[in-house]
């Protein structure tokens, strides 16, 4: 590892300026340990402008003169019970599960980044990184570095993800099952072949192009018409893909992560009918999990499910890496996942402000009330 006193480290805060960064953003990213869609500058120029109230405190480390890595924090306005706080945190709105340094050294990077931002003025009440993957390299690193500065924090489990790795190959993956489950999907496609041919429609363009060619465009209103009709559709947080609070930033993300070639979705038709889509980001054989749904009117029963095990197999058969199934305990995701991975919060807070001071005496009341099982069961996010 190279000495710290050869790094330098700048702040981008206005998002046209990283914009002169994009060819070394991809380099970076393609070096960064698992990097997903949503570390693409990409995906943060699409989804900016739906987060008003966020300042951006982009986080840039050179090493000689060269970019070694980009942590893009912002600082976002959140509601508590003490009112409105401000929080350093990452760009990511719980989109997905796992964030991190856009770096092929994300020990190196974060440590620098974490000290320029105590370093710097606090215009936040608390830091509040909630995406950090277990697996990941910087894991150990945060808290070194926030013991280091002398800061206290917490840390703490806030999504359980689950996994199903395509390491062993499908025949190994499907005999690792119970035999119920082996015997239930049998029995489900034989029930769905009753009414015609059973088939998955993968839609995963290679990169290029601009994302908005008309089978592109086709693929998502296919999928949004499902989901239309899917008990989704009705559910309080207005998140699918119809839904009018999220719909045309999801076809933004839908249109960039085609032209990336980082768009994978799937559709189950029977006897030629759409009735289940499973709508995910795909990055170097890595499968993300956004959304699905099936058609009730259809009455294709347990359609959604024989979606997931097709795609699956497919999945084992094209060699790609591993699929997630997102943020979530729903027994479903039990009875495909392979593994289970925690993403992690550390929250670190200011003395600044009385409002960072009562938030953080309330976290220590905490910590002493509860037992650290009730404490996970408190903080983990669906």
């Amino acid at each position: 590892m190279r000495a710290a006193d050869m790094l330098q480290v700048r702040e981008i805060n206005q998002l046209s300026e990283l914009a002169a960064l994009r060819d070394m953003w991809s380099r970076l990213l393609r070096a960064t340990p698992r990097y997903s869609f949503f570390q693409t500058l990409e995906w943060l120029e699409a989804a900016w402008p739906h987060y008003p109230q966020q300042r951006l405190r982009a986080v840039v480390v050179e090493r000689d003169g060269e970019i070694i890595g980009i942590v893009p924090f912002c600082v976002r306005t959140e509601q508590r019970r003490i009112g409105a706080v401000r929080v350093l945190t990452y760009p990511l709105d719980d989109w997905s599960t796992f964030y991190g340094p856009i770096s092929a050294e994300p020990v190196v990077v974060m440590k620098a980044a974490l000290k320029h931002i105590q370093a710097t003025p606090h215009d936040w009440e608390f830091i509040d990184l909630r995406y950090v993957d277990q697996s990941a390299a910087e894991y150990s690193t945060i808290g070194e570095t926030f013991r280091e500065l002398g800061c206290r924090f917490f840390v703490r489990p806030r999504m359980e993800v689950r996994f199903c790795s395509m390491a062993e190959g499908w025949e190994p993956y499907v005999e690792s099952r119970s035999r119920n489950w082996r015997r239930q999907m049998r029995r489900d496609i034989e029930v769905l072949e009753k009414a015609g041919p059973v088939e998955l429609l993968r839609y995963r363009p290679e990169a290029g192009g601009t994302g908005r060619d008309a089978r592109t465009v086709e693929i998502y209103e296919i999928c949004e018409q499902i989901a239309t009709k899917s008990w989704q559709a009705e559910a309080e947080s207005q998140s699918t893909l119809s839904s009018p609070r999220v719909r045309d930033l999801l076809l933004e993300f839908h249109c960039r992560a085609a032209a990336l070639g980082m768009l994978d979705t799937n559709i189950l038709t029977v006897a030629g009918q759409p009735v289940a889509f499973n709508y995910n980001y795909v990055a170097d054989g890595r499968t993300y999990g956004l959304r699905a749904g099936f058609d009730p009117t259809a009455e294709m029963e347990h359609c959604g499910r024989i979606l997931l095990y097709k795609m699956l197999e497919n999945s084992f058969a094209r060699g790609d890496e591993e699929y997630s199934f997102g943020p979530g305990r729903q027994a479903y995701k039990d009875r495909f996942a392979t593994e289970m991975r925690y993403a992690y919060t550390f929250r670190s807070y200011s003395t600044a402000t009385v409002k960072s001071r009562v938030l953080q005496w309330r976290e220590w009341i905490a910590d002493s009330l509860y037992s650290e099982k009730d404490l996970i069961e408190k903080s983990l996010v669906d």
